[in-house]
């Protein structure tokens, strides 16, 4: 066996092994992971942010014909813009929508406490409901009370946060500092990726290296582009008819059903359940409308933008979709079910590859 074939296997044989005491050890990696790699994390910020803004800065220095830093200046201070407008505009109503909701919790409570009794009378009236209806109605009265209490908790106890989201934002910026000296000088350090992987692969496969990261760093860029294009015209227009047609929470409901949109399909269908329960409450004959916003909303999605934006950049079925989705929410949470899609893309990259290999052996 030679000594290539020799290293492919250990190196195979290594990843199984990592693979394995992942799934095995799931809550060691975790800890190992908040306490190690959690020094990184501005790292990592600088990494997403600057394949994040580098194809605003191309941008930026290609049309205007400016050099690099006042190039990357002149995105920092767009991107800061766009944000600080973005939160002028929608922190305020946000702010107002929570406090009129966190007003009418008792007021919900009556009302799902009402909605119960009026369900389990339908079902006795049905002879569905056989056993005691009152130690049924108790326990959903007391799971209410316990959970709206736990709501109020959550509300009084958010300044604990403030100290654990300061130490997060002192990382971002950190992170958002060392994206700056990337972007500047970003020809010296992929000029020094190829070196290290000309020293680690050799020549020949570090150029193939190079040519998958660029290729798997365009689908993670246009993936992310692609979702945050789509969700922000899926939130706006659930937003915009509800505002049309005076249905509650019009702000709050476009907010969660956009940013829930960023997660192919169980996003949105965590997100418009909760729109759907807050309506509800509030004025159950606005439902048809809510109903209304996020059809229209799915299919501009679906049929318009979706399928020009979106699938087309990671070229993958609906079935693996959803697959890598459920896959890295088991394992990373929310973060996992967003860059599951775009990491399962880059899997395709490894598999075409690979396939493309052994055709080209067996025809030779």
């Amino acid at each position: 066996m030679s000594k290539e074939k020799s290293l492919k296997f250990l190196g195979i044989g290594i990843i199984l092994v990592v693979i394995q005491s992942f799934f095995q050890e799931h809550e060691a990696f975790i800890a190992i992971y908040s306490k190690y790699v959690g020094y990184l994390t501005p790292l990592i910020y600088a990494f997403f942010i600057t394949i994040f803004l580098d194809p605003v800065v191309s941008l930026i220095e290609e049309k205007f014909n400016m050099k690099r830093i006042l190039a990357v200046i002149s995105t920092i201070i767009l991107v800061g813009f766009i944000i600080f407008i973005g939160i002028a505009i929608i922190v305020p109503q946000v702010g107002k929508s929570l406090r009129e909701l966190y007003d009418k919790l008792p007021v919900m409570q009556e009302q799902i406490e009402k909605y119960a009794t009026l369900g389990i009378d339908f079902l006795k009236e049905k002879n569905i409901l056989t056993i005691g209806d009152a130690e049924i109605r108790e326990s959903i009265n007391s799971f209410i009370r316990d959970n709206m209490t736990s709501i109020q908790d959550f509300g009084l106890s958010a300044f604990w946060n403030i100290v654990w989201w300061g130490v997060a934002l002192t990382k971002f910026f950190i992170g958002f500092f060392l994206a700056f000296l990337i972007l500047i000088d970003k020809e010296y350090f992929i000029g020094f990726l190829r070196n290290i992987f000309s020293i680690i692969f050799g020549a020949e496969k570090s150029s193939a290296t190079i040519d998958f990261l660029e290729k798997s760093r365009k689908i993670l860029m246009s993936y992310i582009w692609g979702r945050i294009i789509v969700s922000t015209a899926v939130g706006f227009i659930t937003f915009a008819v509800m505002f049309v047609t005076k249905t509650p929470y019009a702000v709050i409901s476009g907010i969660m059903i956009g940013l829930g949109n960023m997660i192919p399909y169980i996003g949105s269908i965590v997100a418009g359940i909760i729109a759907v329960f807050l309506v509800a409450l509030a004025n159950p004959y606005k439902l048809i409308f809510l109903a209304l916003a996020i059809t229209i909303a799915q299919l501009v999605d679906g049929w318009i933008i979706g399928p020009k934006i979106v699938s087309e950049t990671v070229g993958m079925r609906t079935f693996w979709i959803v697959l890598s989705v459920l896959i890295g929410g088991s394992l990373f949470g929310p973060v996992g079910m967003f860059f599951g899609v775009p990491i399962f893309g880059m899997l395709k990259l490894i598999y075409l590859k690979l396939l493309r290999k052994e055709e080209k052996q067996i025809d030779e």
